[in-house]
């Protein structure tokens, strides 16, 4: 599945949530803490958990992107580019980079919601 490179202008090394206000949750949801890919917040409705790297580009698969365009767009995501065979999607923790900081100490970013 194809996807696409979004780059934002400003944020570096975060994780960015975008959340798609027409599509509630039955009932909240509790999201896993920073270290183990989530933000630690309660959510309500559908949130996606970009993952920023260190030059402000994130891939997001086609299908998602369509359904967020305009939410990216109004935090300040512009398009970079067409992926057309985006890397593979690890679950779970990562193996530890030197360098690279705890996982727990990454920096959340609510954005703004539709």
């Amino acid at each position: 599945m194809p996807g696409v490179r979004v780059h934002h202008l400003t944020v570096r090394n975060a994780r960015f949530t975008v959340v798609e206000n027409d599509r509630p949750y039955s009932q909240p949801l509790q999201c896993a803490a920073p270290e183990f890919g989530g933000c630690g917040s309660v959510h309500t409705f559908k949130t996606h958990h970009l993952n920023v790297d260190d030059t402000g580009s994130v891939i997001v698969g086609d299908k998602l992107f369509e359904k967020i365009r305009e939410l990216l767009a109004a935090n300040d995501f512009v398009i970079a580019n067409e992926v057309k065979r985006p890397p593979t999607l690890g679950i779970g923790l990562g193996q530890q980079v030197a360098g690279a900081g705890a996982w727990g100490n990454i920096q959340i970013i609510h954005g703004q919601e539709s």
